[in-house]
């Protein structure tokens, strides 16, 4: 998005309002359209939005239209289940659009803000609406982007209507991601249920029994569509399929048939036929060769190659035979096809835009893996740092360590030393003691027993008193 889309502020998550469901509510009626699944979350949409929202659409199928939708998000107070309430839509009227987006501006949301607070101030922002001219119902990465960044509460959907095609669908949030439900619910006053039944025939392009309901054969859509494509008569519609609208375009068609033959009968009366037929030529073929150059840009040249070549053996045709009674026919074949080309070229940008969008996608997954790769390669080589760091000191540790243990082992050895050499000290000692007495013993004479008995004895001392 560009520097001047739209930037939301962040909004916490509201609570759901408890209500009665709209179908169980005797006060109002209820109609499907389409079937509802089992697991997708009951949507209800207000009939006269729904006809607003249609008319809108309607108003110009060249490009994408948009707006919000304003309702409650609520939880049944009965079973607890979630559901949401559309009652009112709000256009946007300051937007950036091309044919394949859609896209709010400052400006946008700050009218729709602006009309909100001052109409409807009562009501949330539910969720957003935006079309998709004979595109199909889906939510291209751009829509992606706005319903992710911009709503991203857990009950704000996304509506997608295709004016062209006579389709519509709702997408609502399903384990985090977007995804269309089967159906949804039209409601109104239960004393409007048979305009309701009407208007949700029409949706789903049923035939109304005559007699049905009141009000004019011709539903409001309808009118809103014949208007519309009135009021762009170079634009080739899509005609609806069903009965009611099959006979409005029958007349239509009739009456631009005859008009057109009338026309061409009076040129051809006046002798200025090949005159204007000239100039219709060369128009046609003018137009013609932008549409082909544009395509060669942007589609296969295969297509665009044998499209060409047909066009222009039809345009050689008419060239030759420009009076024939053929010709208008070949014109309108000729208009149709170059429309068919030109939605068939609508569809190569969709698709051209999609991929480039993919590829957008690809390249910032490769730049944020890049960036998480380099983070923790930063990350590994501080902590191998850090590792080498812590190693060196271990290793300086390790040294000291061993410094020590080699002390302590000179000191214990000396001790151990000097204790021994002590002990071996005092055991020398103790031999040459021995050595000593034995020999003393061994030079002594010993004296004989006999002559010691001869041998006079010592004078004995007396003591007398006189």
């Amino acid at each position: 998005m560009s520097d001047e889309d739209i930037q939301f502020e962040d909004v916490a998550y509201r609570e759901p309002h408890k209500a009665r469901r709209p179908d169980l509510d005797p006060r109002l009626a209820c109609i499907a359209y389409r079937t509802p699944g089992h697991d997708d979350m009951p949507i209800y949409l207000d009939r006269r939005t729904a006809d607003l929202i249609e008319r809108h659409a309607l108003r110009d199928t060249s490009v994408e239209l948009g707006g919000i939708l304003l309702g409650k998000e609520c939880v049944d107070e009965t079973t607890g289940q979630p559901f949401v309430w559309v009652t009112e839509a709000i256009e946007a009227k300051h937007y950036e659009n091309t044919q394949a987006s859609f896209t709010y501006t400052h400006d946008s949301w700050e009218e729709i803000t602006r009309e909100r607070d001052a109409k409807h101030p009562e009501l949330d922002i539910v969720g957003w609406y935006h079309t998709h001219p004979d595109f199909g119902i889906f939510l291209s990465s751009h829509d992606l982007f706005i319903h992710h960044n911009f709503f991203d509460q857990p009950l704000q959907v996304a509506y997608v209507v295709d004016p062209i095609r006579q389709d519509r669908g709702f997408f609502h949030w399903r384990d985090g991601r977007m995804v269309q439900v089967g159906g949804f619910w039209l409601s109104t006053g239960r004393n409007e249920r048979v305009a309701l039944a009407r208007f949700v025939n029409d949706l789903e392009s049923l035939p109304t029994p005559d007699g049905g309901g009141g009000g004019s054969g011709m539903s409001p859509r309808l009118e809103a569509e014949l208007i519309a494509m009135l009021s762009r008569p170079q634009h080739v519609a899509v005609a609806a399929d069903r009965g009611q609208s099959s006979a409005v375009f029958s007349l239509l068609g009739v009456v631009v048939g005859a008009l057109a033959v009338s026309g061409f009968l009076m040129l051809q009366s006046m002798g200025r036929n090949l005159e204007e037929q000239g100039r219709s030529i060369a128009a046609l073929t003018k137009s013609q060769a932008s549409v082909l150059t544009e395509a060669k840009s942007l589609a296969s040249s295969e297509r665009i190659s044998a499209k060409e070549a047909a066009l222009d053996s039809i345009l050689r045709d008419l060239k030759v035979d420009a009076s024939a009674p053929g010709t208008v026919a070949k014109l309108s074949q000729i208009v149709a096809e170059r429309d068919q080309a030109k939605r068939e070229l609508d569809g190569v940008k969709v698709e051209k835009d999609a991929l480039t969008d993919h590829a957008a996608r690809l390249k910032e997954q490769v730049r944020n893996a890049e960036e998480r790769i380099q983070i923790v390669s930063n990350k590994y080589d501080a902590v191998n740092q850090e590792l080498e760091k812590t190693s060196k000191q271990l290793a300086s540790k390790q040294g000291d360590l061993e410094s020590n243990e080699k002390l302590v082992k000179d000191n214990v050895s000396g001790a151990l030393q000097s204790r021994y050499n002590m002990a071996w000290y005092l055991a020398l000692a103790g031999w040459v003691g021995f050595a000593a007495c034995g020999l003393g013993l061994a030079f002594y004479p010993p004296r004989s027993t006999d002559e010691d008995d001869d041998r006079p004895g010592p004078a004995q001392h007396t003591i007398s008193i006189t």
